[in-house]
This record gives structure tokens, C-alpha cells and sequence, in this order.
């Protein structure tokens, strides 16, 4: 009998501890919730990091012998960031797409002549090189995103 009473005090002493120990820690059930502490901070609403403008697509005539050799159609949109940047943009759009199509009347004929394609990674480029020189300075145009480009054979 003295026995069976020191194990259950023993067993007692050690549970007492771990309940203790836990309850001190904040371990298991005596965790404190953390979703109180998401309720009580504000929520910080941040901006899209990328915003987009579509363009009307860009209708290409390629001339070559005195004739339309090709139709190429390029869908674009312009990446930004910032709504102000967006208004800025809409409404120098006519700009933006006289300025491609002038630029690209004279750089397709020349990538088809030289590559025989159109390798749209250096076309991108040129885009973005042409946007940033219409908007005046950098930063406004973050990139030109090509969606589609459509070769129609004439």
C-alpha cells in the first residue's frame, strides 16, 4: 500500500509539471490564439504590383515588290504600376499606338529581311524602347507584354 501511494503521488508530481511547464510556455492547449492578434493589427492594403492598359491591336502591312506581302497583327498591352501612371497612359494612348506603328513599319521589314522571322523577345524590347520614349521618362511604362501576333500571308 505505501507503495501504490508513492507511485500515484510520483505520477501526480510529474503531471503537475508537464501542465506547469506547458501552461508557462503557452504550449498546447494553453497557446494563446494568434487570430486576436491578426484582429487587432490593420490590414495594409497594397496596390497591385503590376498594372496593365490594353491597346487596340496593331495592324502591320509588310511591302515588298511593290505590293502587301504580309498582314501582321500584334495585340499589346503596357505594364505599369500606380493609378496615376495608368490615367497618364490612357490618355496619351493615340501616341503610344502612332508611335509603334511608325516604329514597327520600319523595324518588321528589317528583322524578316535579316532573321527571316519575327523573334518576338528582341520585338518586346523595341516596343519597350519606344513606349519609354513616348512617356518622356523611365519608370512610367514598367514593360510592353505581346499577347498575340498573327502573320496573315496576302
Amino acid at each position: 500500500m505505501k507503495r501504490l501511494f508513492l507511485i500515484f503521488a510520483l505520477v501526480l508530481l510529474v503531471a503537475g509539471a508537464t501542465i506547469g511547464a506547458m501552461k508557462w510556455f503557452g504550449l498546447g492547449p494553453f497557446k494563446k490564439p494568434e487570430i486576436a492578434k491578426e484582429m487587432q493589427e490593420p490590414k495594409k492594403i497594397s496596390a497591385p504590383a503590376a498594372l496593365f492598359v490594353d491597346m487596340e491591336p496593331l495592324l502591320v502591312n509588310v511591302v515588298q515588290g511593290g505590293s502587301i506581302a504580309t498582314t501582321i497583327q500584334i495585340e499589346v498591352k503596357i505594364e505599369t504600376a500606380g493609378n496615376e501612371n495608368i490615367i497618364r497612359i490612357k490618355r496619351m494612348l493615340p501616341q503610344y499606338k502612332d508611335a509603334f506603328l511608325k516604329d514597327l513599319h520600319a523595324f518588321i521589314p528589317r528583322m524578316l529581311s535579316e532573321l527571316g522571322r519575327i523573334d518576338l523577345p528582341t520585338l518586346k524590347q523595341r516596343l519597350q524602347l519606344v513606349a519609354d520614349r513616348v512617356a518622356g521618362e523611365k519608370g512610367i511604362v514598367k514593360g510592353v507584354l505581346i499577347q498575340s501576333l498573327l502573320d496573315t500571308p496576302q
